[in-house]
């Protein structure tokens, strides 16, 4: 079976879109891949992350928990998901723009998704996305009732495209 890497980069306040990128990951890895998670840092005011105690407390957990992209992540992965939520889809746009100084991802995948409901904000993800080189694929509606088994196959569904196109 050929190798596929998935990179999974994801923007999370409260921990929801951080459940959904991990759910992502689990069903990249039930198609075999390998997989790096990443956090992207806040681009938000100290003072606005201060006065919210679950953000404050999110973000401290966070921190701990995951590393931020590294420089060789983008040309290690085969496929790269982007997970943001609607209301803050920033980080993601700003990682996703500073790929295509760099170039390089001709023939790689990039999925974009959000948490919730915002076209605008989804199709300038996907936008940054292909302007940066990637084969941009959406989620497939109706994969499933539940976010987080919708975010699972999504992921499954990546990775066995990632694959397909390194054999091709």
């Amino acid at each position: 079976m050929t190798p596929v890497n998935v990179l999974i980069v994801f923007y999370s306040r409260y921990g929801e879109t951080e459940k959904l990128a991990l759910a992502a990951g689990v069903g990249a890895i039930q198609a075999h891949a390998n997989i790096r998670l990443r956090r992207l840092v806040t681009l938000s005011e100290a003072a606005a992350i201060e006065i919210d105690a679950c953000w404050r407390e999110n973000l401290a957990r966070m921190t701990m928990d995951y590393v931020t992209p590294r420089d060789g992540d983008p040309a290690w992965a085969d496929v790269v998901i982007f997970a943001a939520p609607c209301d803050a889809p920033g980080e993601v746009r700003e990682y996703s723009s500073g790929l295509r100084q760099r170039g390089g991802f001709a023939g790689k995948i990039a999925a974009p998704f959000l948490r919730g409901e915002n076209n605008a904000a989804l199709v300038s993800l996907y936008a940054g996305a292909a302007a940066a080189g990637f084969i941009v694929v959406p989620e497939a509606s109706g994969e499933a009732a539940e976010p987080l088994d919708a975010a699972r196959a999504h992921g499954r569904r990546l990775a066995e495209l990632g694959r397909a196109l390194k054999n091709s």
